[in-house]
């Protein structure tokens, strides 16, 4: 598998780059059985990861992209506010692009932290949430891309 095939919250400290439009196509949430005594509460992201930008000669950019599953750990405190607006139905969904990403540590004598994801698309969306860190793996190795994603066939094969 590819370079950096697994990071996690712990491998990573400069999180600015990670997911900067990368494009989210699934949210899943895996909260455990209580009564069971599974104590685990994930948020789950299906995503495309930009792993690196190319700038050409020409300065146009290519992309080295792969599809990802990004977990963030012991989530609570989730507020998703996303508007696609109000089209009377003519609006369809599309993928979710984040912005940015920045997380604050909150006061607590183990590492958790505040995460706030901002989209560009759908313009001024947020998804917010508390959680001890994050995994991310990658799929299958990347492909070189004209754009911040993968090709639509590729995408589906994974």
């Amino acid at each position: 598998m590819a370079e950096r095939a697994v990071v996690t919250s712990e491998s990573s400290d400069d999180l600015s780059w990670h997911w900067h439009d990368n494009l989210i196509y699934g949210l899943k949430l895996h909260i455990g059985d209580h009564e069971r005594q599974e104590w685990h509460s994930d948020l789950i992201f299906d995503i495309d990861f930009i792993l690196e930008w190319l700038c050409q000669p020409s300065g146009e950019f290519q992309f080295r992209v792969a599809p990802a599953t990004l977990v963030f750990h012991q989530v609570g405190d989730l507020s998703l506010a996303i508007d696609h607006g109000d089209s009377g139905g003519r609006n369809g969904l599309t993928e979710w692009a984040i912005n940015c990403v920045t997380r604050d540590r909150l006061d607590r004598p183990f590492d958790y932290w505040r995460w706030t994801i901002g989209l560009s698309m759908p313009s001024g969306g947020i998804i917010a949430f508390c959680s001890s860190g994050f995994t991310q793996t990658l799929r299958s190795e990347p492909t070189l891309s004209l754009e911040q994603r993968l090709p639509r066939a590729e995408r589906r094969n994974t």
